[in-house]
């Protein structure tokens, strides 16, 4: 799917997300990534969403993000809460969903120049 939103010269957007991956600023991304601003950062989550541990969520709440989106890839997989309580204990609300939405989501967000950090898995 194309998405056309107006994006800022400091925030990157989804522009397409497919079962061959997800587009931002131009760069084919086919591994789990995480997006913040103008940076997408490889290194942080690990690859698969089932591995995600409570120290992940802690680097993704030192990006001080107002709200971190969590794209799932093809389907929805829920997260412990146990494993989001470094975000939960200092405010930072953690949405979970599939990666589609998650894109649409991100990008309206961006759009409303919200503090958000994006983390995706591909479909």
């Amino acid at each position: 799917m194309k998405l056309d939103f107006d994006q800022t010269p400091n925030t990157l957007s989804v522009t397409t997300y497919s079962k061959e991956g997800i587009t931002l600023g131009g760069r084919l991304l086919t591994e789990p990534f995480v997006v913040k601003g103008i940076d997408i950062l490889l290194d942080i989550v690990p690859e698969s969403v089932g591995a995600i541990g409570p120290g992940h969520i802690e680097l993704l709440v030192q990006l001080n993000p107002s709200l971190i989106i969590i794209g799932t890839g093809s389907t929805q997989i829920f997260i412990d809460a146990f494993v989001l309580k470094p975000a939960l204990e200092t405010n930072i609300g953690v949405e979970v969903m599939n990666t589609a939405a998650a894109c649409r989501s991100f990008n309206v967000l961006v759009a409303e120049n919200r503090a958000v950090v994006g983390v995706f898995y591909t479909l």
